[in-house]
């Protein structure tokens, strides 16, 4: 099976797995392999790499691609998609090839930070790329942190790519999933676990293959469960019972700038999350409390 169809047949918990750095800011590789463990053992699907809670846009080149080298040539159940987005069009297709180098299953592209391109320009960053990745390309549309909103007219047309094959959207405009679906059974639509614009249970109804989480770092069970798709045997009971155990937890991760949260409870809980790179700093020890006792009263470790 080529990359293609690895991940036009993904399904299940896609977590956007944080990046562990030392204090001087080097990556903790050994803390990252017990991560990836746990993810294994926790029934995760695929790990997304270098994203908004992997802190992806701090590497440098040099880092990026000593980290794409060491990460996959380590043995790992799971597949990897890495974001590959860079500072313009040639930045970003010289990421997507060094990831492609390394065996990753795809690459995950937004549009370059603080440019704001409009519909045009935007479709064609992605689509000059997918021509000429050897991987797949997923594209997250994200327009509270990159500026530009894609409209359902460029979406569609990007969909229509043989080349990009994953779609995940920031955008509160969910409902307009049920027209990208049935025109493009083979993409792989991603739910997101951003509780407040309300991006898991609408698309998860609408199709979606599972959920693409930050809150899969910490409760990497319950996001295996809640991530599996609909189908005419789903619990909807059991699947409200559940969401609304992991919300809480949802709400309190999003409610820092990402991945403050995320591992600051991270190492509480025992868990190699590391530092955070400068100027982000670690919550204080009340907060930190009281997204311990959420993530136990939704069953996570330490419950």
């Amino acid at each position: 099976m080529d990359s293609l169809e690895k991940l036009s047949a993904f399904q299940g918990s896609l977590v956007a797995v944080v990046t562990p750095f030392n204090e001087d800011g080097s990556i903790d590789y050994g803390a990252f392999a017990e991560l990836v463990r746990l993810q294994e053992e926790g029934g995760t699907a695929g790990l997304f790499l270098l994203s908004v809670a992997g802190e992806g846009a701090t590497l440098t080149d040099i880092e990026f691609d000593e980290f794409t080298a060491k990460v996959l040539s380590e043995k790992c159940s799971l597949p990897y998609l890495i974001t590959c987005t860079g500072r313009h069009t040639e930045d970003s297709l010289r990421r997507v090839l060094v990831a492609a180098d390394h065996g990753a299953e795809g690459a995950v592209l937004t549009v370059p930070a603080h440019m704001g391109p409009d519909q045009e320009q935007a479709a064609r960053y992605f689509l000059e790329i997918a021509d000429r990745s050897p991987i797949p390309i997923g594209i997250f549309n994200n327009p509270s942190r990159m500026m530009t909103d894609l409209d359902t007219a460029t979406v569609d047309e990007l969909l229509s790519h043989p080349n990009i094959m994953l779609h995940k959207d920031g955008s509160s405009r969910t409902g307009r999933l049920g027209e990208f679906m049935p025109r493009h059974p083979d993409v792989c639509f991603m739910a997101d676990d951003a509780p407040d614009q309300d991006i898991l249970v609408g698309p998860m109804a609408l199709g979606a293959r599972g959920i693409a989480s930050a809150g899969g770092n910490v409760l990497p069970r319950q996001f295996a469960e809640l991530s599996e798709p609909w189908d005419e045997n789903t619990d909807l009971k059991a699947f409200r019972a559940l969401y609304a155990k992991v919300w809480p937890v949802m709400r309190y991760l999003y409610s820092f700038r990402s991945p403050i949260g995320v591992k600051s409870v991270m190492n509480a809980l025992g868990m190699p999350a590391g530092h955070l790179r400068a100027p982000l700093t670690p919550l204080s020890d009340e907060q930190v409390a009281i997204g311990l006792e959420l993530i136990r009263a939704a069953g996570g470790t330490g419950s």
